[in-house]
């Protein structure tokens, strides 16, 4: 007559190992979101010398009148916002949230910047004002220079 044999030690072992593994993966799948939504990311720095904006000064003033925000536009490879103050004068700003990187947008209405993200404000001078963005938006030069057409172009470039 046989005898019947108990189940091996290495069979048991791995399977073991292996539901302390899947525990594992699981509780990292929960918490790796949790904590970048927490950790800032770190700061963005472009490296273009300088770009023009596809809008000028005009036009610009005009999508303020009408209450449109103006589209931000490619700045070594990252989207930047320009920003006509109050004053007249012009900011520029890097359009990514310094929270975890979601594109800014300028709400003419509310006079700030805002991100959809996680509702983040920051004021029109790039500062954060409320929600979780940690530092502020990263400035560019920007200024004004007059076509052959006789237009005020918007030039931004790299602060240093």
């Amino acid at each position: 007559m046989m005898e019947a044999t108990s189940p091996s030690t290495p069979r048991r072992a791995w399977l073991v190992r292996t539901l302390q593994a899947s525990v594992a993966a699981s509780v990292a799948a929960i918490f790796y979101p949790v904590v970048r939504f927490l950790w800032p990311r770190r700061g963005t720095v472009s490296s273009a010398a300088e770009v023009v904006a596809p809008f000028t000064v005009a036009q610009l003033k005009s999508l303020q009148e009408k209450g449109e925000a103006p589209p931000p536009f490619n700045f070594d490879n990252k989207p930047c916002l320009v920003v006509l103050m109050p004053d007249g004068d012009l900011r520029a700003y890097n359009g990514i949230c310094t929270h975890v990187a979601c594109t800014v947008t300028v709400r003419p209405g509310h006079g700030d910047i805002f991100c959809n993200c996680h509702n983040g404000v920051y004021d029109l001078n790039g500062q954060p004002v409320s929600g979780p963005p940690p530092r502020p938006l990263e400035a560019y030069k920007v200024f004004r220079r007059k076509t052959p057409s006789g237009q005020e172009e918007i030039v931004v470039s790299r602060s240093t």
